[in-house]
């Protein structure tokens, strides 16, 4: 534990006095406090156990359910947390020495009802299970302590990489929101969240510092061809002795402390450690065939230990092992779950107690359809007005659009109309209209939980039509319905991508005010609170109205044009920007030249998907593509039910939302797409 020989160290004043009653924060006193506990001489017996669980991702459900869990409703990993100044409070302030004497969370007159009371020096984890992509938090000095107190809070993949860092806060500042990936540079998910607080150098008096309202934000991919469980997103899970480990026996009550998964003395590489009483559940969405593993008490425990193991589709019991024992050797099923929704894999206690109960799920391993190339259409409520050139995101679990063509008038001008789509009543409704004179032809991305645009074409000053680029960048605040203005472009542009990656912001391509295409690319550090744009390596092949996405820590800008309108040039070519290298890569080119795609060019299922666009002036297509990074290939998926540009679309489960666009003339109505095997979920 980096920060425990801290803690530990820390006498119960410093100074050399000891402060004052009616002032119990001064003088740097400290109520060192941690969860470790000393380890008994045979830590599997007498029943201990070190409760856990962990959080769920999002259901596969077509309702596209949001997979939004507060750390403070989670099991931290046991053995894991520290803290200055008594326990980590749960949603409550730090407060005192003792447990359960924290207030009401309070950040500069905000009040939270969720988040974690900490102290410098303290931290804690939690083992994600590599299914969360976002955590986000309201992070500050609590007003128990006035304006006193300063500190940094620190968000780490671990104890091996620190991935956000806030600035001084101190007890005067208002509340501060973060939102950090939780994707590394290879595209791998982190396991280990750890959020730690440190003293700003001064000491640590009155630093009472909140995670008000932590959350992690979480998604499952539906499973395709065989596949081990323990590569799966996992929901619900929940396990008697600290968390359950990927690939790995449960080992210890911490996080990857296990050892090689053997069962009477045979090894697997694969498979879940479990303790009992332990459970875990994947969502199949009905696309898996057989469900197969060896199963048996771990050979850590010896030749103790009696456990049971059971197999549950949609709350129907398919399997029961009966009790197995320390002296029995793996035990092989195979278990019919098609038509599943979801498997819940479950580890009982054999009615004497859980001493012992390490439980492998040895080769636990899912055959499943591999098709997630044919797709099924559906039609989708209309919006309220037909509409092209709009931008949209898809933000836990709702689809936002924002601007386009305003139809209500002559001409192209921009409107400032915005709307949000809830898959779950088939509804659109309006939300804040967009700041000063609507847009489209801006850049948009999301960090999941806000929605960013830069630059586009913007109404003129009569609302009679438009101006061909804008300098201004907004944040569209989901929370609040609100807009927030940041650092402006250094210059005016228009029909670009833009894309969120690592805490930064990536303005690229486009054209300039008098629409020539331009390759420049800019960067805005939203984490570093940066208060201008940077540059970095050009788009080669400078072009407009292209897509882009982000997938496997890289930038991917897709398509495009060269000139405009009559003299347009559709472009194949598709580009990679690695930002470690500062880089752009030619990858695999488009089957064909395709512009008009800026934002129906999403990622789903580890794939970029092209949905519709322009293979020629006016010229809509049908043609729905994926690339896979791994192959470098395009594949075609079940094209659109008509040919559509200009439109608006995004991920959402495993199919996506389609709206508007132009086909050709303004449309209003869209669709949801979903894998076949999967339409007949309910």
């Amino acid at each position: 534990m980096l920060l425990l020989g801290t803690l530990l160290g820390l006498g119960a004043c410093t100074d050399g006095g000891t402060p004052a009653a009616s002032d119990p924060y001064a003088g740097g006193v400290s109520y060192p406090w941690t969860d470790q506990t000393p380890t008994p001489a045979d830590p599997y017996a007498s029943g201990i156990s070190y409760p856990w669980t962990g959080p769920s991702a999002a259901s596969l459900q077509p309702t596209g359910l949001s997979g939004d869990n507060s750390l403070s409703d989670l099991s931290w990993t046991p053995g894991s947390a520290a803290n200055a100044w008594g326990p980590i409070e749960l949603n409550r302030s730090n407060g005192e020495k003792n447990a359960g004497d924290g207030r009401t969370l309070t950040i500069g007159g905000q009040s939270f009802p969720k988040g974690l009371g900490m102290h410098a020096n303290g931290e804690v984890s939690y083992a994600t299970g590599g299914s969360c992509s976002t955590f986000t938090a309201t992070v500050g000095i609590d007003d128990e302590v006035g304006d006193r107190g300063s500190v940094v809070f620190e968000v780490w993949d671990g104890t091996t990489t620190r991935l956000y860092a806030t600035p001084i806060l101190r007890g005067s500042d208002p509340p501060f929101n973060l939102t950090v990936p939780l994707t590394r540079p290879d595209g791998s998910a982190v396991r280990d969240l750890r959020l730690v607080v440190r003293d700003a150098g001064d000491g640590i008096s009155y630093d009472h510092a909140d995670w008000a309202n932590p959350t992690l934000s979480c998604s499952a991919t539906p499973p395709s061809g065989d596949v081990f469980v323990s590569d799966l997103d996992w929901n619900t899970p929940s396990n008697g002795w600290g968390p359950i480990e990927q690939d790995l026996s449960n080992g210890e009550k911490g996080l990857a402390d296990g050892r090689t998964l053997t069962i009477g003395g045979q090894s697997f590489p694969k498979g879940l450690g479990m303790h009992a009483n332990g459970s875990v559940t994947y969502l199949l969405g009905g696309r898996c065939s057989t469900f197969t593993a060896s199963v048996g008490v771990d050979d850590e425990v010896g030749d103790r230990g009696s456990v049971v193991f059971q197999v549950f589709g949609d709350g129907t019991k398919l399997y029961d092992s009966g009790v197995r024992r320390g002296t029995d050797g793996p035990q092989a099923l195979n278990v019919n779950v098609s038509g599943v929704q979801q498997l819940k894999l479950v580890v009982t206690d054999a009615g004497d107690s859980i001493s012992y109960d390490h439980a492998d799920w040895a080769n636990a391993k899912l055959s499943c359809s591999s098709d997630t190339n044919t797709l099924t259409y559906t039609p989708i409520a209309d919006q309220p007005y037909v509409v092209a050139e709009a931008m949209g995101q898809v933000v836990r679990g709702k689809l936002y659009t924002f601007g386009g063509f305003d139809s209500l008038k002559s001409g192209f001008t921009p409107t400032d109309r915005a709307y949000v789509y809830d898959p779950d009543a088939n509804t659109w409704t309006p939300i804040a209209r967009m700041p000063n004179r609507g847009a489209t032809h801006a850049g948009m991305t999301t960090d999941g939980t806000d929605i960013f645009y830069a630059g586009g074409y913007v109404a003129d000053a009569n609302w009679t039509g438009q101006v061909f680029g804008s300098k201004e960048v907004w944040r569209y605040n989901v929370a609040s319905n609100t807009y927030t203005r940041l650092p402006d472009l250094p210059v005016a542009r228009a029909a670009g991508g833009l894309e969120y990656l690592n805490g930064k912001l990536h303005y690229f391509g486009g054209t300039n005010l008098s629409r020539q295409d331009v390759g420049d690319h800019f960067v805005l550090d939203l984490a570093g609170g940066a208060t201008s744009w940077t540059t970095a390596a050009p788009l080669p092949n400078p072009r407009n109205h292209l897509g882009a996405a982000v997938l496997g820590g890289k930038i991917y800008a897709v398509g495009g044009a060269r000139g405009q309108d009559q003299n347009s040039v559709q472009q194949t070519a598709v580009h990679a920007y690695d930002p470690a290298t500062n880089t752009w890569t030619a990858v695999a080119s488009l089957p064909r030249g395709l512009s008009h795609n800026a934002d129906t060019t999403f990622v789903l299922g580890g794939r970029i998907i092209v949905a519709g666009g322009e293979v020629a002036y006016n010229v809509s297509t049908r043609d729905v593509t994926a690339y896979n990074p791994a192959t470098n290939t395009w594949t075609p998926l079940t094209p659109l039910p008509i040919g559509r540009e200009a439109s608006v679309a995004d991920a959402l489960g495993n199919g996506f939302l389609y709206t508007g666009g132009n086909q050709p003339g303004w449309v209003k109505s869209g669709w949801r797409a979903m894998p076949q095997a999967a339409s007949s979920q309910p």
